[in-house]
């Protein structure tokens, strides 16, 4: 009988070894579940009609709070802010992914730092458009664009008056934004849409 070498012998034991604690391994992989959802679909959606509802409710705020009445295509809601603790800025927010995942929000704010503290934070470093795109129509309101230095992020920016019976103790203008990366006509179409 030949004698299979020691280095042969060990080679092969060693890939069925391999193939041993293989076989379990590629069945767990196959058997648990998959994430697999795409990176968009992460993004989960909220419902903002409830806290709509009461926001509107709140004989503290100096404005209405504004929402689309109706959303294009595509357009999710996916996050919601209501801040309306009388000593400090009062804020309502809703945020949107446009249907081809651009971020599109709408800011309502009182108090605070007003149209330049929400930019800041929504469209750092814009500034207003001069001339002929310097301002839309959109919703019966003229609005202001802004841009930032990369182009990346828009803003439209009007103010109102304070209404209600916190008008009184109110001072200055209200702030309403609308901004993210979307393209200025999503901007326009969020605007337009806002009651």
């Amino acid at each position: 009988m030949a004698r299979v070498s020691p280095l042969k012998k060990s080679l092969r034991d060693m890939l069925l070894s391999m193939a041993v604690i293989s076989l379990p391994i590629v069945a767990i992989v196959e058997w648990f579940p998959h994430d697999s959802k795409k990176p968009e679909d992460a993004v989960q959606t909220v419902d903002y009609t409830i806290p709509l509802a009461q926001a509107r409710r709140d004989p503290d705020l100096p404005f209405q709070a504004l929402a689309p009445t109706t959303l294009p295509p595509g357009w999710r809601a996916t996050s919601i802010h209501a801040d309306f603790d009388p000593g400090s800025q009062l804020r309502w927010e809703l945020g949107f992914l446009t249907s081809d995942n651009q971020y599109v929000g709408l800011d309502q704010v009182a108090g605070g730092k007003g149209v330049d503290g929400v930019l800041q934070v929504q469209a750092p470093d814009a500034t207003p458009v001069s001339g002929a795109g310097g301002t839309v129509t959109a919703g019966g309101y003229q609005w202001q664009v802004y841009v930032t230095p990369d182009g990346r992020h828009h803003a439209l920016v009007r103010t109102t008056a304070p209404v209600g019976t916190a008008a009184a103790t109110t001072p200055g203008k209200i702030a309403v934004v609308v901004s993210g990366t979307g393209a200025l006509s999503e901007l326009e179409t969020l605007a337009g849409s806002l009651q």
